[in-house]
Formats: structure tokens, sequence, C-alpha cells
């Protein structure tokens, strides 16, 4: 059997099962020919069935009611050769996979209801997104069986491509297939006059520090059970304050290296942090616009400065680096019930001098945080007394180790710590965050 055979009995076969619009049937060989579409395909390869069933019929080969079945099926220049052959009207049936909705006319439809939402979010390129519910689904995958993969391309692939080629060429928006400003999402239900389309605008990332110059400030908005603001302010809502408005957008939230604790301050380098400006309608924010906008809040508890943009893929980066890099905080120690002596003081900074430290989950954090033990080390201290019963600890140590239990051990629970070193009960008054070790720099820029 010849190639050309071959297609033909494939088409004829699937027909025979099947009505299949002229799209829908080109669909199924849509690897075959260039500069096609599968509108064209399908027309083109029933043109050549009603020509081989018409010859069929002419020489005894097929009968009549098979030549009907067919043509009911394929419709199209198949039913009109049966028509004028036989002088008989023939009623196709609707398209099994489509219900005769997807043409042309409903590709440009959509490209144009994407174009307006497009424009809306200030977006220069663009991406399309197809979703098809399971009866649809289901449909296509029993025709495929019948016909084969071979030559085949999905629903999906032909929407996205004549959806985004007229987009393309209706505006001034270009596709990008790895990195676009916005993804069209087309979502189908049922058939193809039931959809939903929506645009999705590319979040902005930015790479930045903050720092916190008060106490009493979290990292995010912090609710009790009740539903009650425990803290007036948090840095995801001052940043969201400086930058919602300028970019538009319909939120802003933050993802930092590590936190610090409520009650600590965030000084010295400041803290790195990834900013995610979700769904921005404007796009056109340069760096110096924003550390502009970011003076204008000078006087706040919280300061903010953005470097640059950066990928999705830092925010995975700065989580995971932020368990490795080290940290240098001050903490200012108080002994209630004995005084400390300058004995003490050297003996702490020789235990702690590329000490290994176990670290249970802390008792404060347990009832939100698994129990599990955490292994970390502090590179060295150095510490001077202020006081008889006071004196202030600088720790140079590995990100992730909570400082107040290394301070208090936590009954038992971290080890050693400055309490079991010296033997007396010691408490953590004040808590500063000095230094962040920063690694992400050389992979923050796009």
């Amino acid at each position: 059997m010849s190639f050309y055979e071959l297609i033909l009995a494939k088409a004829e076969r699937v027909l025979s099962k099947y009505p299949l619009c002229d799209t829908c049937l080109g669909r199924l060989f849509a690897k075959l020919g260039l500069g096609l579409s599968n509108h064209e395909r399908g027309y083109a390869i029933k043109t050549l069935l009603s020509m081989k069933l018409h010859a069929q019929y002419t020489s005894g080969e097929i009968t009549r009611e098979y030549f009907e079945h067919v043509a009911v099926n394929a419709g199209s220049v198949v039913a009109t050769t049966y028509a004028k052959l036989f002088d008989s009207e023939l009623k196709s049936r609707e398209c099994y996979l489509c219900k005769n909705t997807l043409s042309r006319q409903l590709y440009e439809q959509l490209a144009e209801e994407a174009i307006r939402e497009l424009e809306k979010h200030n977006v220069t390129s663009f991406l399309v997104g197809v979703s098809l519910d399971r009866e649809i689904l289901s449909r296509e995958l029993q025709v495929l069986v019948e016909c084969g993969l071979e030559h085949a391309e999905s629903i999906k692939r032909e929407i996205k491509r004549e959806v985004g080629k007229i987009i393309r060429d209706k505006s001034s928006l270009k596709p990008d297939f790895v990195n676009p400003d916005a993804v069209v999402v087309i979502s189908f239900r049922g058939d193809f006059t039931n959809y939903q389309l929506n645009v999705e605008a590319k979040p902005i990332l930015l790479y930045g520090r903050y720092w916190k110059l008060a106490r009493r400030i979290s990292q995010v908005p912090w609710y009790t059970l009740s539903g009650v603001k425990k803290y007036p302010l948090s840095v995801q809502e001052y940043v969201e304050c400086v930058l919602k408005e300028l970019f538009k957008a319909d939120k802003v939230v933050i993802h930092a290296a590590g936190r610090e604790d409520v009650d600590a301050r965030m000084i010295g380098s400041g803290r790195p942090l990834i900013v995610e400006v979700k769904s921005p309608l404007n796009r056109d924010v340069n760096v110096e616009e924003l550390r502009e906008r970011v003076k204008l809040e000078s006087s706040a508890p919280v300061r903010l400065h953005i470097e640059g943009s950066v990928s999705r893929k830092a925010i995975a980066l700065l989580k995971e680096l932020s368990k490795r890099t080290s940290k240098i905080y001050r903490v200012c120690v108080y002994s209630p019930l004995e005084e400390i002596s300058e004995s003490d003081l050297r003996k702490l900074e020789e235990v702690f001098s590329n000490t290994v430290v176990h670290q249970k989950t802390p008792l404060r954090v347990l009832r939100r945080k698994k129990e599990r033990e955490r292994v970390k080390r502090v590179y060295a201290i150095k510490t001077f007394k202020l006081s008889s019963r006071i004196f202030e600890a600088l720790i140079r140590c590995e990100g992730g180790l909570y400082i107040k239990e290394l301070v208090h051990g936590d009954q038992g629970r971290t080890n050693p710590s400055f309490s079991s070193v010296l033997g007396k009960v010691l408490v953590p008054v004040e808590l500063d965050v000095l230094h962040v070790e920063e690694k992400i720099r050389e992979f923050s820029h796009q």
C-alpha cells in the first residue's frame, strides 16, 4: 500500500466510525505538509476520499449504503459528491470532537479578547495556554486510538498556535516561549463555545535588602487565632505600601533569606530578600524610580533597598543558601542570680570557637514547627562586660541557629549553651542581627 493509500485508508477508517469536521480530520495529519492549516488538510483529504468513494461505487466495490454512511460522517465535499451522485441531500452529523465549533472565526474571537486583556497589563510578550475538560480529552483520545498518533497533533496545540499567530499579527505583542510577560489561559468546559479567558501576568521579581530599625515588627502580618492583628507593622506590609501603587499591582509579597524574631532588630548589612510584585499593570518601572520611591519613606522603621531584577529560580536559591550562610548577632545577656566574671566571658569565647551545637526545636515555637534536631556551628563569639550581671556577645554562626536558646539552653534542648557552659541562669535581653552573608548576588540578575 502506497503512502497516499495509507493516508486515505486511515481517514476512511476514522470517518466510518466518527463524524469529523475538516479541521478535526486535518489535525490527525497535522505533521504532513507545510504551510497548510488543519482545515485545509482535512478538506484536501476529504476531496481525495470523495473521489475514491465515487470511483469505488461506480466500479461496484462499495454499496450506496456504505458511501452514505461515510458521507454523513465526513460532511463537506464527501457529502456534496454523494448528493450530486444520487440526487439526494444529506444531513451531515455534528463533529464528534468539536461539535462544529473550532474555526478561524472562533480563533479570531479568542485572539481579539486576549489582545484586549493583554493590553490592560502593559506587556510586550505573551504565551497562550489551553485547558480542556475531561470530556473533550476523552473524545480526542478515542479518535487518536482509532487513527494513530504518528502524524497527529493535539487540540490544545492547534488552539495555542492559531490563537497565538493571530495575536502576533493583530498587535505589537510578541510570542515568547521561554519567559513571557504574560500567559493567556483559555479554559474550555464541555464544548468550545463555553470558555473562560484569563491573563496571568508574570510577576516582577526584585532583589534587595531590608532593615528593621525597631523592635516588635514582624516579617509578615501576624494574627492571633481570634483574627486580631498581633503587631502594628510588618516588613511585608511596608514593602507592599511602598511598591503596590507604583506598579499598580494586585499584591506584593516578600521572600527573605531567613527571618529574625519579632523583638529583634535587623541592622548592619540588612537581610537579603526578593520582592514579588503580582499582576502588575505598570511594568515600566526602572530601578532608579524604585529607589526614589523608597527614599520618600525614609522616616519609617523599615528600610528597603532594591538592587535589580531576578528570575523565579532565585527564590529557591535564596531560601536554600540562607540555611548555610553565616550570620552575625549581637545579644545582650542578663544573669539574674549570679555575677558574671571576666573568666566566665573568656570561657565562653574558648568553648564557642568553631563549636557544633545540637539544637532541638525551641519550646516557644514547638506548637507551630515540628520537633527535630538541628546541628549548627558557632564559628566564634566576642564578649564585652557591661556590668556585674550584664554582658554583650557578638556571635558569628551558621544560619538557622536560634540565638536566644543558645543563651539560656531551652531546658537542655540546646547543647552546649551559654547557660550550660557557665552553670548559671542567663536571660537574653536584647537581640540584633548585624550581618547576613550574601551569596546570591552573582545569581541575582537575569
